[in-house]
């Protein structure tokens, strides 16, 4: 949720007394951990030096102070999104964000060097899977009288596949504070999902998640098109889902895609989850991959 006109004028009166402050660029996450709802954790995601100038002109001391008064007044007012949020610096503007409650403490696990985002994505995954079948046997239930036996002739059509994967994703972005395309009135940029980190200025920082989805073409060349934009993505963590019929086609596609993520020559550090569908099993297989060694 975005921060009220009101609340970010007087963020930018506060600002407009350290002049020094067009040159820091970084994120403070903020939230409240006890029920009076006062500011109790400030995470810095700055550089060394910014961070060290934003303390010693007493910035970071006046903006923690104005957070928590904020804080107690959209709490006192009754307002959704009270507890928790990310304040955004860049070239001397601001962007606040208030978070869900209970937020701030996964949205600055989700912006750490070492953050894994690979056994949520399983879970995830699996929780969607859960929740297809269970619609296929209410489905079936109703057109057999009650009966759920018939129910792996339901179909979780590919459509349905693509749009349930990325509700899920998508929410789980815009919770952590992430720019999230597509979303909302925002189509596709690049990848069928991703996740975007950006500054106050709207300068893209990284890519905590890319996803790409082909539930639609089962051939291999079809699924290994989509991956191969996955190998070039600067993303930390990259998610391929796909479809076949077979348990064995999944673990073939699964041997051609890791040949492919060998042999790429990556420029940074990340984590590959692969993901494919069997229409006969009816279930998610899933092989993750990390990358270490650059170049």
């Amino acid at each position: 949720m975005k921060a009220t006109d009101a609340e970010l004028s007087r963020l930018e009166a506060l600002m407009s007394r350290y002049p020094l402050v067009e040159m820091i660029r970084g994120e403070l996450i903020f939230g409240a951990l006890d029920d009076e709802g006062r500011l109790d954790v400030a995470t810095p995601f700055f550089e060394d030096d910014d961070y060290e100038q934003l303390k010693t002109c007493g910035l970071r001391d006046a903006l923690i102070g104005m957070l928590d008064d904020l804080m107690i007044e959209r709490a006192t007012q009754g307002v959704d999104c009270s507890r928790d949020g990310v304040l955004r610096l860049a070239g001397g503007k601001t962007v606040l964000e208030w978070l869900p409650e209970n937020a701030a403490r996964a949205a600055a696990d989700a912006r750490r060097g070492d953050w894994d985002l690979i056994p949520w994505l399983i879970e995830q995954l699996g929780r969607i899977q859960h929740d297809a079948i269970e619609r296929k046997k209410a489905l079936a239930a109703e057109k057999h009288g009650g009966d759920t036996s018939q129910w792996k002739r339901e179909i979780w059509s590919s459509p349905e596949k693509n749009r349930d994967i990325k509700a899920a994703l998508a929410a789980e972005g815009q919770r952590l504070g992430f720019q999230v395309l597509p979303a909302d009135n925002r189509g596709e940029w690049l990848y069928d999902l991703v996740w975007r980190r950006l500054d106050a200025n709207r300068n893209l920082l990284g890519m905590p998640l890319a996803v790409e989805i082909e539930v639609s073409d089962s051939s291999l060349w079809g699924i290994r098109y989509d991956f191969n934009k996955l190998l070039q993505a600067q993303a930390d963590h990259k998610l391929m889902v796909f479809q076949v019929q077979t348990k064995s086609e999944v673990e073939a596609a699964f041997e051609r895609l890791e040949e492919s993520i060998k042999v790429y020559p990556h420029t940074a550090p990340c984590r590959y989850l692969l993901c494919g569908w069997s229409t006969q099993q009816n279930a998610f297989s899933f092989r993750a991959r990390e990358v270490r060694d650059i170049g």
